[in-house]
């Protein structure tokens, strides 16, 4: 099930006719085509580890209800679960045979055959018309998990690698996925509760703390059925219970990422509209981009000013990396002039002794900034290069945001 927003987007069409054209070069083509397949679907959550490892109860988490069962007679014997939006409550089952069909429902409450390999539950949850869940259940010999593993990494935007104790064998097999998806990745520890009674968690926790430091952007000890509890056995959630479960916490770290991982896209997308689309494409995007705001403040502030400056700097320095790949792009190159762009941005901020909390947060936005291009040098290479006109682009959208606030 596609999102049904992009296909309705007027930067979507503009993408598709941009990618029309002859003469377009071939890797900003390839980039393209990618971006367009992105926008045109949900942002995928893959939900992985091993069986018994609580993949279930964390969709159902986040989804505020019990849609899949791994227990008792309802139990799930597919591999691979796609929880997407729908209509209406259906659940599509594939057997081996690849034959399909499809059932009212869902999977919690249906009679399911033993012999299923994919299931696929729609819901009409217009939250999935941005994000979809994907469980990945790592059930065979070492070789096949690892194979699996890196066939959905590659399909993945976001991961939640779900575990009770994160053992070494699990930290081999995650050691081998693509760093660029390890940005994106959280490793929940599903059965705090019980490392809690038993008085292991913080061990647990600081055994893990230097892998995990560097394999993921965060570790999550959840209490999973507390944290279902918590959004279902009253008429409102329970904050307290929410919170505390840490079900909270990780729901709105995964929807920031599900967020960011959008923008990033749109970002990217909106880049090559401006350099390759046809004239009256490109005119008309303009027109969209820059259409008048309501109630815009007459004038502007000594912090607003400061605040067009930089983005006249960043807006510069974006047409600057433009210009370079219209030919074979330097990923070196744009990674070089990412980082003194960023650089200057810090220090035109810092020269400003500007205290607004809009400058404050510009300066923190380049600095973390900073430190993530250091990243990103190291790693070298197209994605890295992407990675960091990206982070560019997203400093420019929230200085934008901040403007006369």
């Amino acid at each position: 099930m596609t999102d049904p927003d992009p296909a309705q987007s007027p930067l979507f069409d503009q993408l598709q006719q941009t990618l029309s054209q002859q003469g377009l070069p071939p890797n900003c083509f390839d980039w393209g085509q990618q971006l367009l397949q992105r926008l045109d679907r949900p942002v995928q959550v893959m939900v992985i580890g091993q069986p018994g490892s609580g993949k279930s109860t964390v969709i159902n988490m986040m989804l505020g209800q019990s849609v899949i069962c791994r227990h008792g007679a309802a139990a799930i014997p597919a591999p691979i679960i796609e929880i997407c939006y729908g209509p209406e409550a259906r659940i599509e089952i594939e057997t081996p045979d690849g034959r399909t069909s499809w059932h009212p429902g869902t999977l919690a409450q249906a009679a399911l055959p033993p012999d299923a390999v994919r299931l696929r539950q729609e819901l009409p949850d217009t939250r999935l018309q941005g994000h979809s869940f994907v469980e990945i259940s790592l059930s065979g010999s070492a070789e096949q998990n690892h194979n699996t593993l890196q066939r959905a990494a590659r399909h993945a935007d976001v991961i939640l690698w779900c575990s009770e104790a994160f053992t070494p064998a699990e930290q081999a097999l995650w050691a081998a996925v693509p760093d660029a998806k390890k940005d994106h990745s959280f490793l929940v520890l599903t059965m705090a509760d019980r490392q809690i009674m038993r008085g292991t968690l913080t061990s647990l926790l600081a055994g893990l703390d230097g892998f995990a430091a560097e394999q993921f952007l965060g570790v999550y000890p959840l209490a999973a059925v507390q944290a279902i509890t918590a959004q279902t056995a009253g008429q409102s959630v329970n904050a307290q219970l929410w919170q505390s479960s840490g079900g909270r916490q990780l729901a709105r770290d995964v929807l920031k990422q599900v967020e960011l991982g959008r923008a990033s896209d749109v970002d990217q997308a909106e880049m090559l509209v401006r350099q390759f689309a046809p004239k009256v494409a490109d005119q008309q995007w303009r027109r969209t981009e820059t259409a008048p705001k309501p109630a815009p403040l007459p004038q502007n502030t000594p912090t607003d000013d400061l605040l067009h400056t930089t983005l006249d700097l960043l807006q510069a320095r974006a047409h600057q990396m433009l210009a370079e790949t219209e030919g074979a792009a330097n990923a070196d190159a744009i990674l070089a002039t990412c980082m003194d762009t960023v650089r200057e941005l810090s220090k035109t901020l810092l020269a400003s002794q500007n205290t607004a909390p809009q400058v404050q947060a510009a300066l923190d936005g380049a600095q973390d900034g900073e430190e993530l291009l250091i990243l990103c040098q190291l790693e070298r290479g197209e994605d890295a290069a992407v990675d960091a006109v990206t982070l560019l682009l997203q400093l420019k959208r929230e200085i934008a945001d901040d403007i006369s606030q």
